[in-house]
């Protein structure tokens, strides 16, 4: 909640409203887990509705091919709700991901330019943080019945981890991270690169957090 507040008053966070996909069975929004179909880049089969597993493409839900709920087999209708965005293609996240991308891995720093560079279709698109209810997670302030898409709170919860951690060994969580010999590396799978080397390194540094050395 406190990212959130931070990256809201930094001027990097705005609600539009998205179309998005409904069970008419199950009458509920369907999260992108709950969502199934054909990759709109490879065409492989029984993808999810955020990322391909495959190919490693990110998209939205609705650029499935012949999507199915995977909680009821329908195929969803398409409805309307407003949703929260991260501003990630803002000119200060990009300048600062430019610079930060350096740092990789040459092969997964190429990736990662791939989508910062891109234009059209490829173009760096703004991040989807919010989901609605029933959904699992935290609530967002202010906003009944929103929650924060997995992939903006799941990562906060690397450093709430090892904050516990600190807790109890007696470590000045804040200053451990603060020492410039403090490195903070993660180890990642292949498919996730696209939030682990854009979003959350924007995320992090906007909200005013330390951000990874090595990915």
């Amino acid at each position: 909640e406190a990212r959130f507040r931070s990256l809201k008053a930094a001027g990097l966070i705005y609600q539009k409203p998205v179309e998005q996909f409904f069970d008419p069975v199950k009458q509920m929004f369907l999260a992108d887990r709950y969502i199934k179909g054909e990759c709109p880049k490879c065409h492989s089969k029984d993808q999810y509705g955020d990322a391909c597993e495959v190919c490693s493409s990110v998209y939205a839900p609705t650029d499935l091919i012949k999507p199915y709920s995977t909680l009821s087999g329908a195929t969803p209708v398409r409805r309307t709700s407003d949703h929260f965005f991260f501003r990630l293609s803002d000119p200060k996240c990009v300048e600062f991901l430019r610079g930060w991308i350096g740092r990789l891995q040459p092969q997964v720093a190429n990736k990662a330019r791939e989508w910062l560079e891109g234009t059209g279709e490829k173009a760096l698109a703004d991040w989807d943080i919010s989901r609605d209810a029933p959904y699992f997670g935290i609530p967002i302030p202010d906003a009944p019945g929103k929650y924060f898409y997995v992939w903006l709170d799941a990562p906060i919860g690397y450093l709430a981890s090892f904050r516990n951690y600190c807790a109890k060994r007696g470590l000045d969580f804040e200053k451990f991270l603060a020492d410039p010999g403090t490195e903070q590396i993660h180890f990642i799978g292949k498919d996730i690169i696209y939030f682990h080397t854009l979003f959350w390194p924007a995320m992090l540094r906007f909200a005013g957090r330390k951000v990874p050395d090595h990915v």
